[in-house]
C-alpha cells in the first residue's frame, strides 16, 4: 500500500495533501524520506492542535501547517503518521472523525486533492472513518491465491464499515498465475488500474534507495502511476477530493 501511494503521490498532477494513516505505525517516512526529514509533526501533534472546538476549516488548515514538503514534488505536502502501534492505539475515535471531516476540506481549505495511505484492513479499529469519507477507496491486491484470500476478508470489512462498496475499487500490483482481470471478478470489485512488478523504482519508493530523479520517471511503475494518477484526479474534480489507498 506504501509503495502505491507514494508512487501516486510523486505522480500527481497538481497539489496534494498525503496523510499517512496506518494505525498499526507509519511507513511513508522511515521508508522513502528516512533521515532526509523531520518527523516532530505529524497526525498526533496535528489532533493536539486541531482542538475539539476548532471549525473543520481550521483544522484541515492546520494538516498543511503540520506536513511536510516532498523534496521530489513540492507541490505534495505529507503528514507523517504514528512511529509505532502504541502511538496509532492512542489516536480516539473522536481523533478519526475529525480527521476524515478535515480531509474532506482539503481542497476548499488548502486548494489541494487528499491521498491516504489507510494500511492493512485487519481490526475493526483505525481509520474507518476516513475510509468512510473517502471519495475513492483503492484496494491493493497481488494476482496470487494469497493475496485475493486476504483482499476478500478486506471486502467484507468494508462493506460492513462502509454500508456498500461504491467507492471501493481493486488496484492490482504486481504479476502472478492471473490476470488482473480475474482478480477483480474474484472481489467482485470494479478494476481501478495496474502497477506492474518493478523492484528497483519499488524499493527507491519503498526503502529510499537510489535511483536518479529521471530514471525514476521512465520507469515502468511511475509510468503505470502518473496514469493512474491523472485518472483519479480526474474524478476528484466531480467530487470532495479524498482517495485512500488500503491492503
Amino acid at each position: 500500500m506504501t509503495t502505491a501511494t507514494w508512487a501516486l503521490a510523486l505522480s500527481w498532477p497538481g497539489p496534494l495533501l498525503v496523510a499517512d494513516c496506518d494505525a498499526v505505525g507509519g511507513d511513508m517516512v522511515p521508508g522513502m524520506l528516512a533521515g532526509r526529514v523531520g518527523i516532530d509533526h505529524g497526525l498526533l501533534s496535528w489532533s493536539t492542535a486541531a482542538r475539539h472546538d476548532l471549525p473543520v476549516a481550521g483544522a484541515a488548515a492546520l494538516l498543511a501547517e503540520h506536513g511536510i514538503q516532498v523534496p521530489e514534488q513540492p507541490q505534495t505536502t505529507l503528514v507523517p503518521g504514528f512511529a509505532t502501534a502504541m502511538q496509532g492505539s492512542s489516536f480516539t475515535l473522536d481523533a478519526w472523525e475529525r480527521l476524515a471531516r478535515a480531509l474532506q476540506r482539503s481542497r476548499a481549505s488548502l486548494g489541494r486533492d487528499a491521498l491516504v495511505d489507510a494500511g492493512r484492513l485487519v481490526s475493526d479499529r483505525g481509520c474507518w472513518p476516513v475510509l468512510r469519507a473517502a471519495d475513492q477507496v483503492l484496494l491493493t491486491v497481488r494476482p496470487s491465491v494469497r493475496s485475493v484470500h486476504a483482499a476478500q476478508d478486506a471486502v467484507r470489512r468494508l462493506r460492513r464499515e462502509l454500508g456498500d462498496l461504491t467507492t471501493v475499487t481493486a488496484l492490482v500490483v504486481g504479476d502472478g498465475p492471473y490476470s488482473a482481470g480475474e482478480v477483480a471478478e474474484a472481489l467482485e470489485l470494479p478494476l481501478v488500474g495496474v502497477l506492474p512488478e518493478d523492484r528497483a523504482a519499488a524499493t527507491v519508493l519503498s526503502d529510499g534507495g537510489r535511483m536518479s530523479v529521471k530514471s525514476m520517471r521512465r520507469s515502468s511503475l511511475m509510468r503505470a502511476a502518473t496514469s493512474l494518477a491523472s485518472k483519479l484526479a480526474a474524478s476528484a474534480e466531480s467530487s470532495s477530493d479524498v482517495a485512500a489507498v488500503a491492503g
